[in-house]
């Protein structure tokens, strides 16, 4: 049949759905909170956790999807503006540039939940962190 993807996919999952549509309920203090905890993690620490990221993909047959959740999450946070009107521009910054600048670390947090156990669970906590203190910190 046409369209039928063959082999893993990463991208729609009940997981992956979950993470998207709670990342859409994230309010600008969130995202400002996701940006400050992902660069507050020191640069070595990204740069082991997306050598384990590469090595799952490179060993599982997995760089496509890893590229396709990649691009999903970098989608996200390079579409328009906030649907619900409300954080437009504040303080000079835009809710478009809110996103963008959170971009990072929501392609680390759309990979550890799409790769999942698959990863280390130090390396997957790595990734994750910035987004559970982001989203904790919002409720």
């Amino acid at each position: 049949m046409w369209g039928r993807r063959k082999g893993p996919n990463l991208v729609d999952t009940e997981e992956m759905e979950a993470f998207f549509a709670r990342l859409d309920r994230m309010n600008r203090e969130q995202l400002l909170a996701l940006r400050a905890a992902w660069s507050a993690t020191s640069h070595e620490k990204h740069e082991e956790a997306w050598a384990a990221v590469r090595a799952v993909g490179a060993g599982e047959g997995l760089a496509k999807e890893i590229d396709r959740v990649r691009g999903k999450a970098i989608g996200w946070a390079s579409r328009g503006s906030d649907p619900i009107g409300h954080f437009a521009v504040r303080d000079n910054v835009s809710w478009q540039q809110i996103k963008r600048d959170a971009e990072e670390a929501i392609v680390d947090a759309a990979l550890a939940t799409a790769l999942g156990n698959r990863l280390d669970a130090k390396v997957h906590a790595a990734l994750l962190a910035p987004w559970l203190r982001a989203t904790e910190a919002g409720r």
